[in-house]
């Protein structure tokens, strides 16, 4: 009988770490980061010492919960679910969404004079990528889902007498219509695979529910791109802030700066290399040169002739260096427009929203945050449990609200 043990994130957001024992096979679902103790116990001037001091404190997985585990499976790239691979005890394997995506994080986060540096892994970490659609040798399946990082999956064990499915982090709407979401992915996205699939049987259902219980306005994809169309309608400039994972968003922004017949410009190499994954765009950007110090196949244009008719993409630590530059040569449009993107997890970013929208005013700029949550909404959660149709139980993780989590499970007669 398949065991299934959560040892973090079952009353949190984020830090997931899920052991699954099924006979003499242990295998590890995240293994990620309590970005919530980490905000207690630590800030910009009160840093960890180490591995130890942050296993002790509760922020990294204990050593352990490792113990047996033939390979770790990481859903998707946000460091709650990556975690500090420096942090893994023993020679063991671990499969990642995208070797590439590590590599270029990995060089610099190597780099950080931050607790950063420990996320790298260690010598004896033997990293691989997974492979959707493809049954492994421990019996694990990648199945893409929407998020907002990409590649992000869930993942489904195929135990000896029980199945069981981790969501991962998701929503049930993407940015991407069907056709783009399937080229981008390289296959459809979970439901419509377990559709196609019914013979593929759910027994144990883990389940995130990060806005189980929020108050926020639950924002779609569909609603986010009708409102920023709408705000860009007749601009001349537009600048708009990504997370650096977000491969949905950034096509939808491309999408309409096509549309609306605006140049995309890049002021940003992390966001660089996001568009480079991206094949087909809807409209090819350039890249500012004095941003950009790296070899891309996109053109290279100087700020200088950044002006009228451009959507320009930038990280949220530099939009405020961007904009001042744009102010102080004259290429800043009189009716430009800002659309901040609110980054998940925002704790990853350590922005400080306030002191950016203080430089739009001075500076004079007309900007507005959006959010469109990159995991789904507490009135689609019975849409959800319908197409997955869990035989046994469902397993909750990733809330802040695990006794209204488990509530609304058992008022539906899943649990």
């Amino acid at each position: 009988m398949v065991e299934i043990k959560i040892f973090s994130g079952a009353n949190s957001i984020g830090g997931n770490f899920i052991r699954i024992e099924d006979g003499d096979k242990t295998i590890i679902f995240d293994q990620g980061i309590r970005f919530d103790l980490m905000s207690k116990f630590y800030s910009s001037f009160i840093t960890p010492r180490g591995v130890t001091e942050l296993r002790n404190i509760g922020v990294l997985p204990k050593p352990e919960w490792y113990e047996g585990v033939s390979r770790i499976y990481i859903s998707h790239m946000h460091l709650d679910h990556l975690g500090a691979l420096s942090n893994i005890p023993q020679e063991t394997k671990v499969n990642l969404p995208s070797m590439t995506v590590y590599e270029d994080m990995e060089e610099k986060w190597s780099t950080s004079p931050t607790w950063l540096s420990l996320i790298p892994r260690k010598y004896y970490v033997k990293l691989d990528e997974l492979k959707p659609f493809q049954t492994d040798e421990d019996n694990v399946m990648a199945v893409p889902v929407s998020h907002s990082a990409f590649p992000a999956y869930a993942l489904i064990y195929f135990g000896k007498n029980e199945n069981v499915l981790y969501t991962g982090d998701f929503r049930i709407e993407s940015f991407l219509n069907q056709e783009v979401f399937r080229e981008i992915n390289k296959g459809d996205d979970l439901f419509t695979f377990l559709e196609e699939n019914k013979d593929i049987k759910i027994d144990f259902l883990i389940m995130e529910g990060t806005n189980i219980g929020s108050d926020r306005i639950p924002i779609t994809p569909a609603e986010a791109t009708k409102i920023i169309r709408k705000l860009a309608k007749n601009r001349n400039q537009i600048i708009a802030t990504l997370h650096s994972l977000d491969v949905e968003y950034a096509y939808m922004l491309a999408s309409l700066a096509e549309e609306m017949k605006m140049q995309v410009v890049i002021a940003s190499v992390p966001l660089v290399k996001l568009l480079e994954k991206i094949p087909n765009l809807p409209s090819k950007p350039q890249v500012i040169d004095e941003y950009v110090n790296y070899l891309t196949p996109f053109e290279k244009t100087d700020i200088e002739n950044v002006k009228e008719k451009t959507l320009i993409l930038v990280s949220y630590r530099e939009i405020v260096d961007l904009i001042k530059d744009l102010n102080l040569i004259g290429s800043l449009s009189k009716d430009c427009l800002a659309i901040i993107s609110e980054p998940e997890p925002q704790v990853e970013e350590g922005s400080e929203y306030s002191i950016i929208a203080n430089w739009f005013s001075i500076i004079g700029i007309e900007a507005y945050r959006i959010r469109a949550s990159g995991h789904y909404y507490q009135y689609q959660l019975k849409i959800i449990l319908n197409k997955v149709k869990p035989r046994r139980d469902v397993k909750i993780i990733h809330t802040e609200r695990p006794r209204l989590f488990l509530k609304i499970l058992k008022e539906m007669g899943k649990i």
